[in-house]
């Protein structure tokens, strides 16, 4: 009877294991199968949705996500945290630095409250000189876009990032930061900023910068892997042994040294490049503030190494660079 038993309980295991497995092992193939197929599957179907909601609701510039003023609005607020922010703290930090030097400090000073205290006729002016500019080029603002309006006024050196609604025919200023425009004083190979209306094409080709120190230490184009946009050979005057002449000179609008060169922001300085800040850089590159042209290039350049994979493009780029002068004898231009 303890034979029987034994027997019994021994063998039952063995039968019970058996019909699992009959059952788990068709079970598992049929799961397998149907994980790698569905994914494939799956695979196949994502760029017909992908396609479905482009149809829908493309992100292009003729049939954008939001309107013009809501996009405005938002930039307006990006603007102020990622450029105008950085841009007063450094001054702050500069401030302090040189607290013991009264010459300086009332430099920093007097930069500051010229950026924090803008004139709204200041501002007008900008609205008015961009739309002369263009005028004056032959060109207009055929559809909502970002411009970026830089003034080489030496007692203004700012820059502005502008936004033409088509929608109200109207002109906005989303915000101001400082550059170092062209100082001619220095002669040699210093050239003065010229003015006029650039456009951002993909013929002369932006590239980035290696961040590389020159014999003194300088990063000409600002820290590694800042964006340099190339606005192609442009005429500039410069001094040329007792006189000025009018030269030809490469026009870029790029970083500069973050250590040394952006305390140095807000007065005339390069050699005929528009001199930003590297928030302002980061900024623009970002949001493809003027990469119309570019952006279209990349689609069919979707692996090209430079415009980054992670940047956000706005809704409404542009491609327009323009350049005036706020100085007293120059206002009348743009109708003041």
């Amino acid at each position: 009877m303890a034979k029987s038993k034994k027997k019994k309980h021994s063998s039952f295991p063995r039968y019970a294991l058996a019909f699992l497995a009959g059952i788990a092992l068709p079970a598992c193939l049929a799961l397998g199968w149907h994980v790698a197929y569905g994914q494939q599957h799956d695979q196949q179907r994502l760029p017909v949705r992908q396609a479905a909601l482009d149809t829908v609701a493309p992100s292009s510039p003729s049939r954008p996500a939001v309107s013009p003023a809501e996009e405005a609005a938002e930039m307006r607020r990006e603007f102020a945290g990622a450029v105008n922010k950085p841009t007063l703290d450094r001054i702050d930090q500069l401030r302090k630095m040189w607290r013991n030097s009264p010459k300086i400090a009332q430099i920093l000073d007097e930069r500051r409250q010229r950026l924090v205290s803008l004139n709204p006729s200041y501002l007008e002016f900008i609205r008015k000189d961009a739309l002369y500019q263009m005028s004056r080029a032959g060109l207009s603002f055929d559809d909502s876009q970002y411009f970026v309006y830089a003034d080489r006024n030496p007692s203004a050196q700012f820059i502005s990032v502008g936004f033409y609604d088509a929608e109200r025919n109207q002109v906005e200023i989303l915000g101001v930061d400082l550059i170092s425009s062209g100082n001619i004083e220095k002669g040699g190979d210093y050239f003065e900023t010229p003015t006029g209306v650039f456009e951002n094409v993909v013929e002369n080709f932006s590239y980035r910068a290696l961040g590389t120190p020159n014999q003194d230490g300088w990063r000409g184009l600002g820290a590694k892997d800042s964006r340099v946009w190339d606005f192609g050979d442009q005429k500039g005057l410069k001094k040329y042994k007792n006189g000025n002449t009018v030269s030809q000179m490469r026009l870029l609008m790029h970083s500069t040294d973050p250590d040394k060169g952006e305390a140095r922001l807000g007065r005339t300085d390069s050699k005929g490049c528009v001199r930003i800040s590297q928030g302002l850089n980061r900024f623009l590159d970002t949001y493809a503030i003027l990469d119309r042209n570019y952006e279209e290039w990349a689609k069919t350049k979707p692996d090209s190494w430079l415009l980054k994979k992670d940047r956000k493009p706005v809704a409404y780029p542009g491609k327009f660079l323009i350049i005036g002068d706020s100085s007293p004898g120059l206002q009348a231009q743009a109708g003041r």
